[in-house]
C-alpha cells in the first residue's frame, strides 16, 4: 500500500496533468491556432477557359507582389504584356490577349480556388485584376464553368482609368480590393469573375490572403477551462496541507 507521501506524489501528478491538458493554446497549451493561405499561382486553382492557371508576362503598370515566391499574376493562357512601348506607356497585344467585354456581360474568364477551414477563421483577401473583377465566395465546392454563385464580396468596377479600372478592383498597387472575411468551419470556393474592358490589352488577376482560425476545434472548449481550474484548486490545496503539516 502506498505511503502518505506516495499518495501525495500521485495526487500531485494527476493534478499537474489536468492543469497541462486544460492550458489554453495562447498560454502554450496543447491546443493550437492555425492559418490558411489563399494565393494566385500557376497550377493552383482553376478557370473556366482552359482549366489550368498559368503565369503571365506582367505589365510595368501592374502591382508588384511583395513576395514573388508566393502569389503572382495569373491567367488562363499567355494574356500578359507582349511588348511594352515606352512612347505610349502601353503593351502591344499578343496572340492570347482577349477581346473586350463589359461588367454586365460575360466575364472574360472565371477563376476558382477551393479551401477548407477546420474552425472559424478571419483575415483579409487582397485582389487585383486587369481590367477589373468581381469576387464571390461560395459555401461549397464549385465546378468550373458553372458561373458565379454564393455571396458577392466585391462588385466589378466598369469605370476605366489610364491602365485598368480607376478604383478597386484594378491593376495598380493602390487600387486592389481588401476584402475582410469572417468565416465558420467548412469548405469554400473563391470565385473571381475577371473582365477585360479594352480588347487586345493585357489581362490577368492576382490575389493573396491569410485566414487565422479564431474558434472551432482549435479553440479551448469549456471543459478545458474546467480541467485547468481543477488543477489549480488541487495544487493550492496540496500546498496549504503541506504548510500546515510542516508548521510553516
Amino acid at each position: 500500500m502506498p505511503s502518505a507521501a506516495g499518495l501525495r506524489s500521485i495526487s500531485l501528478g494527476v493534478l499537474v496533468l489536468a492543469l497541462v491538458a486544460g492550458f489554453p493554446a495562447q498560454f502554450g497549451g496543447m491546443a493550437t491556432a492555425g492559418t490558411i493561405d489563399i494565393w494566385s499561382a500557376p497550377n493552383l486553382g482553376s478557370n473556366d477557359r482552359t482549366g489550368t492557371n498559368t503565369s503571365v508576362l506582367v505589365s510595368p503598370a501592374w502591382a508588384v507582389p511583395t513576395n514573388s515566391n508566393d502569389y503572382e499574376w495569373i491567367s488562363y493562357t499567355d494574356t500578359g504584356c507582349n511588348t511594352f512601348v515606352v512612347a505610349t506607356g502601353r503593351c502591344t497585344p499578343g496572340p492570347g490577349n482577349p477581346s473586350a467585354t463589359t461588367v454586365t456581360g460575360t466575364p472574360t474568364a472565371i477563376f476558382y480556388q477551393t479551401f477548407t477551414l477546420t474552425g472559424a477563421a478571419s483575415g483579409n483577401l487582397d485582389v487585383w485584376a486587369d481590367d477589373t473583377a468581381g469576387v464571390w465566395l461560395d459555401s461549397g465546392t464549385v465546378t468550373s464553368g458553372t458561373g458565379s454563385s454564393g455571396t458577392l464580396e466585391w462588385a466589378a468596377n466598369g469605370v476605366l482609368g489610364s491602365n485598368c479600372a480607376i478604383t478597386a478592383i484594378g491593376c495598380l498597387a493602390n487600387n486592389d480590393a481588401v476584402i475582410p472575411l469572417n468565416l465558420s468551419a467548412g469548405t469554400y470556393t473563391l470565385v473571381i469573375d475577371a473582365y477585360q474592358l479594352v480588347g487586345g490589352s493585357p489581362f490577368g488577376v492576382m490575389y493573396d490572403g491569410v485566414l487565422t482560425t479564431t474558434g472551432g476545434p482549435n479553440s479551448p472548449e469549456p471543459a478545458t477551462y474546467m480541467l485547468m481550474a481543477l488543477g489549480l484548486v488541487g495544487l493550492g490545496a496540496l500546498v496549504r496541507r503541506r504548510k500546515h503539516q510542516t508548521g510553516r
